[in-house]
């Protein structure tokens, strides 16, 4: 399946007077092989089996064009085609698709920060070639920042630890105890 990705990834199908010439990427780094989860090679796998049959069934009617995903008798699909039938799904499920010439790229950008990947990760993947690019694609890690800010104020104001649980880690300093450390915080006045 590698060499058929490389030959894949090597021309493109775009729109030219109402065809659809391929082209070369733009730059080399776009030629790179597209990092999929290991999870959908299985699938991937059945697709081709589905494909060979397909075109096994055209026979001499079968017209190949080397993609991974085409018509039934091996044309490529038209981008048009595959948007339409996109949207639709998103209405069926009652996504907006106010955005969605980017929307696949917007959800896997936020899926991997949500999932804690560093964004030069995000940004090699999404293949971006600047961070400022990647942070307007992927939506902000609310949950984690709320963790974050709760585990910060904990470090700060050490929750009340109950008889039954003792805290995580070391509990005292050489003066300063968690309960004298839990009266300390009580004592102070709030900010204003």
């Amino acid at each position: 399946m590698r060499q058929d990705m490389h030959e894949a990834r090597e021309r493109m199908p775009g729109r030219k007077e109402g065809g659809l010439p391929f082209t070369r990427p733009k730059n080399k780094k776009s030629r790179n092989a597209v990092p999929i989860p290991p999870v959908f090679v299985p699938f991937l796998h059945d697709h081709r089996a589905q494909q060979q049959a397909a075109r096994e069934a055209a026979g001499e009617l079968w017209q190949e064009h080397d993609v991974v995903f085409s018509r039934p008798d091996g044309r490529p699909l038209d981008p048009r085609a595959d948007y339409e039938e996109f949207k639709e799904l998103l209405r069926e499920a009652g996504i907006d698709d106010r955005r969605l010439y980017d929307g696949s790229r917007h959800t896997a950008g936020t899926i991997l920060n949500e999932l804690g990947v560093d964004m030069p990760t995000i940004m090699e993947i999404l293949r971006h070639t600047q961070i400022s690019q990647t942070r307007r694609y992927v939506k902000g890690r609310s949950h984690l920042s709320k963790d974050a800010m709760r585990r910060m104020g904990e470090f700060f104001v050490p929750p009340q630890s109950t008889p039954s649980a003792p805290a995580p880690g070391p509990t005292e300093t050489r003066n300063e105890t968690t309960d004298t450390r839990a009266a300390r915080s009580l004592r102070r006045r709030p900010i204003r």
